[in-house]
């Protein structure tokens, strides 16, 4: 039976709705409304092969009356959830709090409130399922309360939910209100703790906030120091024995890197003969360990006047190598032909140096810290020279230097004056008759050259040479010659001394290498044009170079490509997009930009351009 209050399905036999306790008119229209009946199905007649009939159903129309009876049912189904919404909104929220007691489970479930008066019992039976178990149960009713049953097994009964107060449903009340406001407030607390701790408590050390860099103070590596504290405060460096003011938020500390390890070296001056010893020990020490820490330790004046000690600030400071520059030879290694070779290098003024453990010191300021030393080279092999050197406030650095001889059964040597370049002038030609004027014809200069051998030697000259004078051989072992270059650039002399008594000791020989220039009046008749003759030098490049011939350039240094040795590409006035790479060894400086008149000689060819040595330079003639 279906109650007309709520919906609910209730057994025939219940004098009330199990659901709402509204009570059930057994004659109500809704209640005695004919339930339809279905129609009978319809009966198939099936003759089997022989001629036999039977009766059979149609599974399809089975089918047709299921999907007609679903349809009906989703009809009802989609009504009773609409009649339950609606139901639902007019009945409100279910109560909430500590005073409902909800009523599941297996268990016995008591009355929520309790009440003198109390109905007869009578049995109910389960309305839940039709395949549920009847379970015998008592049901007590009060006058003034909603009705409860007492349930067990999966039986579960809810009484009807009252309508609350509208109070009850505030959503902000006093209570509500006061309790958010407790929460902002301990939360602003928190974050304000946290930000005086994050602030205050837990700043960055100095070492951090300070700004160290790499500087120059008097010529001299250096480092500067930014210590931040309050504007105008004054901050005291205790290593420095100084006071700094704080201007833009940082005291700005500017102290020389030799600062840091000066003490030691004023010990070693200061110190008497028992000291001396050590502290020289100490000093090596500390600039063989080529860097070294330096601290800073800081004291701020508060506002008391006092001075309070900072965090101390550290930093590496390493010590600078002394200058030290080879220019003859520029490597460390050359082979030499001469007892004598002159080694030139430069260093820092004021320096200490020592060759091979002897001090030449004073030999430093004579020439702006250039010195030039006579090494004795012996026909052994290697000899070795050590320079050391070490400039104020510097490490000491050394260069090794070996000049290679090679050794001699027979003793021959060249002068020691020999020139290694030449560039001859003019002097009378006296094997040639005079002008009518009675002037000589002009000529080179000739190089002389000078050698000294075992007397009695015999001697052989292999490189071109004029007038050689054997007249001393056989006294002192001394002989001479004018030397003969057949080419601009590097001629080597090659000079060969034997012994005719003692054909079985092997023979001394002894090459030198010469770099010969002509001097400019002769050098610069020579020379062709490059612009007329620019094709010709790229089809013809190494009869040019073999022959050594010689170019005027008129241009515009366009780009340097090198400084040492100083390479540069000039633009031919006449035709800027033709180039001449040249190589610069005369005695001016090119720069980009400037027009010049260079005479150079033939060398190669590089990136499609003619490549010359430049020798003399001039400004434009026109």
């Amino acid at each position: 039976m279906k109650c007309p209050h709520c919906g609910h399905w209730n057994r025939a036999s219940f004098p009330r709705c199990f659901q709402c306790g509204t009570p059930l008119d057994m004659n109500s229209e809704e209640v005695n409304q004919p339930t339809a009946v279905a129609k009978p199905a319809k009966v198939y007649i099936r003759y089997g092969e022989d001629g036999s009939a039977s009766s059979t159903f149609d599974d399809r129309d089975k089918l047709a009356l299921d999907m007609q009876t679903l349809q009906e049912r989703k009809q009802k189904g989609r009504q009773e959830m609409q009649r339950i919404r609606e139901q639902s909104a007019r009945q409100g929220i279910a109560p909430t709090g500590r005073h409902v007691q909800t009523m599941t489970g297996r268990a016995a479930v008591q009355p929520a409130i309790k009440s003198d008066v109390i109905r007869e019992e009578e049995e109910v039976e389960s309305p839940l399922r039709p395949d549920a178990i009847a379970v015998s149960s008592k049901r007590k009713t009060n006058t003034d309360q909603p009705e409860v049953l007492d349930l067990t097994h999966s039986q579960v009964y809810t009484p009807p939910t009252p309508r609350r107060s509208r109070r009850n449903h505030r959503r902000f009340g006093l209570r509500r209100f006061a309790r958010l406001a407790a929460w902002v407030m301990i939360a602003a607390v928190l974050a304000t703790g946290i930000y005086f701790f994050t602030q205050h408590g837990q700043e960055p050390p100095l070492q951090e906030q300070a700004i160290i860099t790499d500087t120059i103070l008097n010529d001299m590596p250096a480092h500067m120091i930014k210590i931040p504290a309050e504007e105008g405060a004054v901050i005291y460096i205790k290593e420095l024995r100084k006071s700094y003011t704080v201007t833009g938020g940082y005291a700005t500390v500017e102290v020389e890197d030799y600062k840091w390890y000066e003490a030691a070296e004023i010990a070693v001056k200061e110190a008497d003969e028992e000291e001396k010893e050590k502290a020289e020990e100490n000093l090596k020490a500390l600039l063989e360990a080529e860097s070294i820490t330096a601290t800073i330790t800081p004291y701020i004046k508060t506002s008391a006047n006092e001075q309070k000690q900072m965090d101390i600030i550290t930093y590496p400071v390493e010590i600078p190598l002394s200058p030290l520059m080879l220019v003859t030879p520029d490597t460390g290694y050359a082979e030499v032909s001469t007892a004598m070779y002159q080694i030139q290098f430069e260093v820092a003024a004021n320096s200490e140096v020592t060759i091979n453990n002897e001090d030449f010191s004073d030999l430093v300021n004579t020439q702006k810290g250039l010195i030039s030393y006579n090494a004795s080279v012996a026909a052994k092999g290697n000899n070795e020279f050590v320079i050391t050197t070490r400039a104020q406030h510097c490490r000491p650095s050394s260069v090794s230097v070996t000049l290679y001889r090679a050794p001699q059964a027979i003793p021959l040597d060249l002068a020691t004056d020999i020139a290694t370049r030449w560039s001859p002038g003019y002097v009378d030609d006296k094997s040639q008759p005079p002008d009518e004027k009675g002037k000589y014809p002009q000529k080179e200069d000739p190089m002389i050259v000078r050698c000294t051998t075992l007397t009695g030697a015999h001697i052989e000259i292999e490189s071109p040479y004029a007038n050689l004078d054997l007249s001393r051989i056989n006294i002192d072992g001394s002989f001479e010659f004018e030397a003969v270059f057949t080419k601009i650039g590097t001629n080597t002399i090659t000079i060969i001394a034997s012994d005719p008594a003692h054909p079985e000791i092997e023979p001394s020989v002894v090459n030198h290498d010469v770099y010969y220039v002509p001097v400019s009046a002769i050098y610069t008749r020579k020379a062709w044009d490059i612009y007329d003759m620019y094709t010709d030098y790229l089809n013809f490049t190494q009869t040019r170079v073999a022959n050594t011939q010689i170019y005027v350039c008129k241009g515009t240094i366009e780009e340097i490509l090198s400084t040492k040795p100083q390479l540069a590409v000039m633009a031919l006035d006449r035709d800027p997009t033709k180039k001449v790479l040249l190589e610069n060894l005369s005695n001016d400086e090119y720069k980009a930009g400037q027009r010049l008149r260079v005479y150079g000689d033939a060398y190669g060819v590089y990136n499609g351009m003619p490549r010359l040595v430049g020798r003399y330079t001039y400004l434009p003639n026109d």
